[in-house]
C-alpha cells in the first residue's frame, strides 16, 4: 500500500501542467498544483522571452526542479502558416504567407519594397 501511494506521487508530479507566472522581475515563478521559484525557461535558440504576471505557461518536470516550455499561443488572428513575434509594449512582426512583413504596420512584400510609406 505504501510503496502503491509513493509511486502514485511520485507520477502525478512528474506530468506537465498549466500554470500562471506570479513573478517574473529577477526570477521566474509560476504556479500550477505547485508554486515554483526561479524556474529555468526553455526556447528555440535564438529566442529570449521574460513572460509578465498573469500569462498562462506550460510546465514540465526536471531532473533540476520544474521548466517553464512555453507560453501559451494566442494565434486567432493568424493564417496557417504565419508567424508573429509581439512584445509587452506592442512591437510586432508579422510574417505573412505571401512573403511579406510586417514591422508595426509597415508592410514590406517579399521584394523589400515598402508598400505602404
Amino acid at each position: 500500500m505504501w510503496m502503491s501511494k509513493c509511486l502514485s506521487e511520485r507520477q502525478k508530479s512528474s506530468t506537465p501542467e498549466k500554470g500562471k507566472v506570479t513573478l517574473s522581475s529577477g526570477q521566474l515563478e509560476a504556479g500550477s498544483t505547485l508554486m515554483s521559484r526561479g524556474i529555468e525557461s526553455y526556447a528555440p535558440y535564438g529566442y529570449q522571452s521574460n513572460p509578465p504576471v498573469g500569462e498562462s505557461v506550460m510546465i514540465i518536470p526536471s531532473n533540476s526542479g520544474q521548466a517553464l516550455v512555453g507560453t501559451l499561443c494566442k494565434a486567432e488572428s493568424l493564417e496557417t502558416g504565419e508567424v508573429r513575434l509581439s512584445s509587452l509594449g506592442g512591437a510586432v512582426i508579422l510574417l505573412k504567407n505571401d512573403g511579406s512583413i510586417v514591422l508595426n504596420g509597415l508592410v514590406i512584400n517579399k521584394h523589400g519594397v515598402i508598400e505602404n510609406e
